[in-house]
């Protein structure tokens, strides 16, 4: 399948308004710029490395080309310039997940490569680099360690335990939810399949291994849409924030009638077969924090202003 490379594409191009939404209200929550030092303080890039290196297999063009290939194309499509290291983790499970702020990496479970085709790996793949180019990141590390640190005794947490709140576990929690969705966007436009995007899914969903030949895409598609329509009644509505609040990821139904939708409304047909030279974007950065002190950024910086941390370029997408 000759799939299009998109050039000079910006995240804020398919950045879904629920990620933007949630991560302004996270940005306004009080305690989250101290909890972000004391989280760079005691959990960074050079323990990931060391944890990834000493126990995972790294994926290169010589042990598993095939998945090498996957990322290359990957990355080309959505012009993220440096590749990431891909590592294989044992697990039966389909899923994924992206570590490390400065230099981050990509873990597979075994899973994934077996169970999966190359089309459905390549969304996988393009979804932990939408993560990566939308500097997700760090925000979604603490999420998944948030709710671990909150059950532990305060003197215990190396000092964030007196930082974690319900509200910003929750602010936390939501916002990473949303960004999944921005990420399965990002996912679609490096497999450029629909269709592969729905098996993905309904193959994450649970469907068992014997059926994966017999699937039935458009029943998963009418089950995604009337998931959607639910959110016309407001006790669905609450019902479903409700059921999914301490989670970090969103329904698979859920990210599928979400994935429907932003086709539906052409934007995904215009970022494919926009101009590149003509429809350039210009954009503001979001802002981050230095990765050295947990200083905030505005996203354009040659340097930290508090620690002195140089940066090659700036922070754009």
């Amino acid at each position: 399948m000759g799939r299009r490379v998109i050039n000079e594409l910006y995240s804020q191009e398919y950045e879904h308004p629920f990620d933007k939404r949630a991560l302004d209200a996270l940005e306004q929550t009080p305690g989250l710029e101290t909890l972000v030092r004391k989280f760079n303080q005691y959990w960074n890039d050079k323990v990931l490395k060391i944890q990834y290196t000493g126990s995972n297999i790294k994926v290169t063009d010589r042990n598993f080309p095939g998945i090498y290939d996957a990322l290359k194309e990957a990355c080309r499509i959505l012009n993220v310039p440096k590749l990431p290291d891909l590592y294989i983790q044992w697990s039966y499970d389909i899923n994924a997940f992206t570590a490390g702020v400065e230099s981050p990496i990509i873990v597979l479970n075994t899973g994934t490569i077996d169970l999966l085709t190359y089309e459905e790996i390549l969304f996988i793949i393009g979804h932990e680099l939408g993560h990566i180019k939308s500097q997700h990141v760090l925000y979604n590390q603490m999420a998944q360690v948030l709710p671990v640190l909150g059950n532990i005794v305060g003197s215990a947490t190396l000092g964030i335990g007196s930082l974690i709140s319900t509200g910003l576990q929750i602010a936390i929690l939501n916002w990473s939810r949303m960004s999944e969705f921005t990420a399965d966007r990002a996912g679609i436009l490096a497999c450029q399949d629909v269709n592969s995007a729905v098996s993905a899914m309904v193959k994450i969903a649970g469907v068992p291994q014997k059926y994966f030949d017999s699937i039935n895409i458009d029943d998963f598609i009418q089950q995604a849409k009337e998931f959607e329509s639910y959110d016309y009644d407001s006790l669905d509505k609450m019902a479903k924030i409700i059921s999914i609040m301490w989670q970090n990821h969103p329904w698979t139904v859920m990210r599928a009638a979400e994935f429907f939708k932003w086709i539906d409304s052409g934007q995904y047909d215009n970022i494919l077969n926009r101009n590149n030279h003509n429809n350039h974007m210009t954009v503001n950065p979001k802002p981050m924090f230095c990765s050295e002190c947990g200083n905030k950024l505005r996203g354009n910086e040659r340097f930290c202003t508090k620690c002195g941390k140089c940066f090659d370029a700036g922070y754009s997408s």
